[in-house]
């Protein structure tokens, strides 16, 4: 039987591959879907607190903005209290795309649940959001204010 450890990256690589096949026709990558979720649920948010809610480093998010700002998806603008800090927003674009990342989601959510109850997809939801807590408190923890 594999790890959990095994488990959890090849949900997450396999959901990766499953997203690129449904936005090959799209200026959308699968890396790009949770940036753009979480723009458009959060608009105005720093380019820092983006990274922190995504557990991504500030260089990759960096990156992955500039591309998705290059493809008129995102706009980043200096904060006007402090022009070190980078307010990322949603364009249009992104809104336009939101239904069919949504619908995405709800799929891919829907094959790895198959044969699953209600209940036992609550379960696996509900188990899943306590293991992400304790990953994001645990890298709190390790992370030095310094870095």
């Amino acid at each position: 039987m594999p790890t959990l450890n095994h488990s959890i990256n090849t949900l997450g690589r396999a959901g990766a591959l499953f997203r690129a096949k449904q936005l090959e026709q799209t200026e959308i990558g699968a890396h790009d879907t949770p940036y753009l979720f979480c723009v458009c649920h959060h608009p105005n948010i720093s380019q820092e607190a983006l990274g922190r809610t995504l557990a991504v480093n500030k260089s990759n998010v960096a990156r992955r903005l500039a591309a998705l700002e290059q493809r008129g998806f995102v706009t980043r603008t200096p904060c006007a209290d402090d022009r070190r800090v980078l307010l990322v927003n949603p364009t249009q674009k992104a809104l336009d795309v939101l239904p069919l990342l949504r619908t995405i989601s709800r799929t891919w959510m829907e094959t790895i649940t198959e044969g699953f109850t209600k209940e036992q997809t609550a379960q696996f939801q509900s188990l899943l959001s306590r293991a992400v807590e304790n990953a994001r408190a645990a890298i709190d923890r390790e992370v030095s204010p310094c870095d």
